[in-house]
This record gives C-alpha cells, sequence and structure tokens, in this order.
C-alpha cells in the first residue's frame, strides 16, 4: 500500500496535479466589489497571499507593490478593473516565487491574457523575472518607477514604463535607460512637475490620468 501511494505521488507530479493549491481562507468587500483573499502554493515554491478581484475577460492583471507598500494598497485599482470585466490578483511583494504562482493561478482561472504590473521593487521584480523564460500567457507589462533590474528583450511584451520627472527613488535617467535598453513594442511616460515615486503618483494630480492611461494600455486600445 505504502509503495503504490508513492508510486500515485509521482505520477501525480509528473502530471502536474499536485503543482498547485489554492486554499481561499475568506471572501472580502471593499467599496461594493468582490474579492478572495486566497493562498497559492506550488510544489518548490512558498506560500504566497494574495488578494484575487474576479473578473469575465479573458485578460486578468498582476500587482506587485513596492517594498513599503501591501497588496490593499492596489485595492482602489483593482476595484476600477473589475469594473471592467477584468480579473487581478494582489500581492504583497515582487518577488519572482510571487509572480510565477500568481501567474499558475490565473492560468488555472482560464485566463487567456495577462498583463503584469509593478511599482518600484515590485518593477524591478517584473524585470528581473521576465529576463529568462515568459510565459506565452504574458503580453504586457506596467512598470511605475521599477526601483532597479534590466531591460526586457522580447518583442512578445508590450511594455510601458512610468515615471515622475523628479523621481528621487528611481530617476527618471534610470528608468528611461531601462526603456531604451527594451526591445519594441514600448512606451515611455514621464509626469512633469512632479516628485511622487510609483504609487505615490496615485496620491498626486495625475491619479485618474494615469489609471486611464494603464487601462486603455491593458485593453490594448488606442487613446483618444
Amino acid at each position: 500500500m505504502k509503495r503504490t501511494s508513492i508510486y500515485c505521488l509521482a505520477i501525480g507530479l509528473v502530471l502536474g496535479i499536485f503543482q498547485q493549491t489554492i486554499a481561499t481562507t475568506s471572501q472580502g468587500e471593499t467599496n461594493g466589489m468582490h474579492f478572495q483573499e486566497v493562498k497559492i502554493i506550488r510544489v518548490g515554491t512558498a506560500e504566497t497571499k494574495a488578494d484575487y478581484f474576479a473578473g469575465k475577460s479573458p485578460r486578468a492583471v498582476i500587482l506587485a507593490p513596492g517594498a513599503m507598500f501591501s497588496k490593499e494598497s492596489w485595492h482602489f485599482l483593482a476595484e476600477r478593473f473589475q469594473e471592467l470585466g477584468i480579473s487581478s490578483v494582489a500581492l504583497n511583494s515582487g518577488s519572482t516565487p510571487d509572480l510565477l504562482n500568481a501567474i499558475e493561478f490565473l492560468k488555472a482561472k482560464g485566463v487567456k491574457k495577462i498583463t503584469m504590473v509593478g511599482a518600484s521593487a515590485g518593477g524591478a521584480g517584473v524585470l528581473f523575472t521576465l529576463q529568462d523564460t515568459i510565459d506565452p500567457l504574458v503580453d504586457s507589462v506596467i512598470l511605475l518607477a521599477p526601483a532597479g533590474g534590466r531591460p526586457i528583450k522580447s518583442k512578445q511584451v508590450r511594455k510601458l514604463f512610468i515615471v515622475a520627472e523628479d523621481d528621487m527613488v528611481s530617476s527618471n535617467a534610470e528608468v528611461y535607460n531601462l526603456y531604451i535598453g527594451s526591445s519594441d513594442p514600448k512606451t515611455y511616460k514621464e509626469f512633469t512637475g512632479s516628485s511622487e515615486h510609483a504609487q505615490r503618483l496615485f496620491d498626486s494630480k495625475h491619479k485618474e490620468n494615469i489609471v486611464q492611461m494603464m487601462i486603455h494600455f491593458i485593453e490594448n486600445k488606442p487613446r483618444r
């Protein structure tokens, strides 16, 4: 019996049956929008705690915050996406294990296209994670003042770089160099008259402009 159990476990690992365990810990609601607090566990990786905002669109978004922020910092944006039918996973970090867990989670949900959004340290995490093999479902990234990382060379991925003109953490010159070093298709947007860093831009007068820019980029529609 013991030998049979070990054999079944080995077969399960080969087939990917045990690759991912998803446990919903609780239901949540913010401003009338519903989300799930989930735990994502893949073989060989640490547990990822995330907030999942379900949507009906084949498009989904992964949200990786800066070092001083948590998954809750993305809720206002996840709500906007959910209103458009776009699902999202808000993370507590931009670590490679968390990002890969989020991708697998969304694939299990049946999404067809994924946009990765990273701010500051989260942006650097996205850049590092996409250096090697890029999952075919990941077709776009949005980077808000990434605090490090290397350019993305893949032409599979559309890229949007956002930074404040006088950002004191990730200088506009550093972000611009990441933009220049990345392959097309790519877009660079610098907000003049602001020194807010990454997610702090959402506390500035540019908030709605940035949100609309992100939505149009995610939906891959030209701005009017």
